[in-house]
């Protein structure tokens, strides 16, 4: 895929950048293309070859219907994790680096669900962020709302989840 200087770009452990510049460096077998971009939110500049870049995952920013997606995962009931720790964080890992929003969306939906039941460890609380960041910074870019929108617009769908996730257990209660 080509991407243009001053491109929005989504990279799947990064997030949301913009392509600043394409380089050409010499090596010793010839001369190789680079994007270069910027993050800025992490003040993070990568290099990717061009000839990298489906391998690792860089795409265009996700579409406005996207972001209803996200928003739409976001406010389903959240799906018990595995108690076991490293389990725990391979699967949370594993949907935040994928690079895919709704499966970016999963992981926060249930490590939010998780903290509310009980105090999330230091791993799990930075994974929750990382995954929060990456999604406020893409859908920020596709929709061209103020990251503080897109935080609030967050929030009440995760809170949407955690109220349809307690309505549902007191519904077991009752019975």
């Amino acid at each position: 895929m080509q991407f243009a200087v001053g491109q929005n770009i989504v990279h799947p452990s990064h997030g949301a950048g913009t392509v600043i510049d394409v380089q050409n460096q010499e090596l010793v077998e010839g001369f190789r293309r680079y994007y270069v971009i910027r993050f800025d939110g992490k003040r993070l500049t990568v290099h990717v070859p061009f000839r990298r870049t489906d391998e690792v995952g860089l795409r265009k920013v996700m579409s406005r219907s996207k972001c209803q997606d996200v928003l739409d995962t976001l406010r389903k009931l959240p799906k018990p994790l595995p108690s076991n720790f490293k389990e725990r964080r391979k699967l949370i890992e594993n949907l935040i680096h994928s690079g895919q929003p709704t499966k970016i969306a999963e992981a926060v939906r249930e490590l939010n669900w998780r903290g509310e039941e009980k105090r999330l460890n230091t791993a799990d609380s930075d994974l929750l962020a990382q995954g929060r960041e990456m999604l406020i910074q893409e859908m920020a870019l596709a929709t061209g709302a103020d990251p503080m929108e897109i935080r609030q617009r967050i929030d009440r769908a995760l809170e949407a989840s955690v109220q349809a996730k307690l309505a549902e257990q007191n519904r077991g209660v009752e019975h």
